[in-house]
């Protein structure tokens, strides 16, 4: 159901315009205290956060349109399920809205033989961060000299070798943040131009990190629950996301709607904070609200 708001919250103008969009698809990992509700695999394990290894997971896919991004499928995460089995879900859902897949950006944990065999089998382009492990030895090899293109070759216990177009790039820090060094990143990369730069790859990928402010600002309009129940949970994260997506879309129809286009630096007076503070105030106009009535003496300390 939350996938079908998902379809109808779409922009018109998505439909209407001839072109493919990028995909990026990614992971959330709320951190969850307490047993499971009803199985163990409803609990996920990962890198300690907030006090915790377990959490409840979420997959999403989002469509990235003139830097703006719509969230328009969600899946739940089950203990011990196979990233490629989330990725083929997640296109499939796409394909099924008959929208067409231009490139997909994929987080460093999906970054495995499997998912690549999917994207391959889907016939998509893509570009995943290889993640960096250790401090020396894996893919540290390849950070000497200078940002170029190469390969790489994956050597997994469980799915043995396979070798991936790679892209290695220097950043400097240039003083910014307070930092005067370098840095480098590489990318799992297919199907992209042959005359593409590595610096060009590195600029490609970050429209991805809209995503990650995405899941910052879910995280705003997200109702906290103690509950255990991961239907309950589910509900309220594909809720935030709904509120996200909404709000999205009133940014684009209000600066569409303006004579004069916004100026970058100007801060638009629409925030998702304020759309939950109007979404509440009608909520409480349409159904009110019940008093509050305090049982026991409240003792003012001074």
């Amino acid at each position: 159901m939350l996938n079908r708001i998902f379809h109808q919250q779409l922009h018109p103008s998505i439909w209407k315009c001839n072109r493919d969009f990028s995909l990026a698809i990614d992971l959330t990992l709320i951190p969850y205290h307490g047993q499971p509700y009803e199985n163990k695999k409803e609990i996920v394990r990962g890198q300690p956060k907030s006090g915790t290894t377990h959490f409840h997971g979420y997959a999403t896919v989002s469509i990235v349109r003139d830097n703006r991004r719509y969230v328009v499928a969600l899946r739940f995460i089950e203990y011990g399920e196979e990233m490629s089995k989330i990725v083929r879900w997640l296109i499939k859902r796409v394909k099924a809205l008959k929208i067409r897949i231009r490139r997909v950006f994929l987080d460093k944990g999906f970054c495995s033989k499997p998912v690549f065999k999917v994207l391959q089998q889907h016939q998509l382009s893509y570009v995943t961060p290889i993640p960096v492990r250790g401090k020396s030895g894996g893919v540290r090899i390849l950070f000497q000299g200078k940002s170029r293109k190469t390969t790489y070759t994956f050597n997994s216990p469980n799915y043995g070798h396979y070798t991936v177009e790679a892209v290695v790039v220097k950043r400097y820090s240039k003083g910014r943040y307070g930092r005067h060094q370098s840095k480098w990143f590489a990318y799992a990369v297919a199907g992209l131009p042959t005359n593409i730069s590595p610096a060009q790859v590195f600029e490609l990928y970050r429209q991805r990190f809209g995503i990650e402010s995405s899941y910052r600002q879910m995280n705003q309009v997200r109702a906290r629950t103690s509950t255990r129940n991961p239907s309950i949970r589910l509900l309220l994260v594909g809720l935030a996301f709904v509120l996200f997506n909404l709000y999205i879309s009133l940014r684009q129809n209000l600066s569409a709607a303006l004579k004069q286009p916004l100026r970058s630096p100007m801060r638009f007076w629409l925030s998702l904070r304020r759309v939950a503070l109007l979404l509440s105030r009608a909520i409480v106009r349409l159904w009110g609200f019940a008093d509050i009535v305090q049982l026991q003496p409240c003792w003012a300390l001074s």
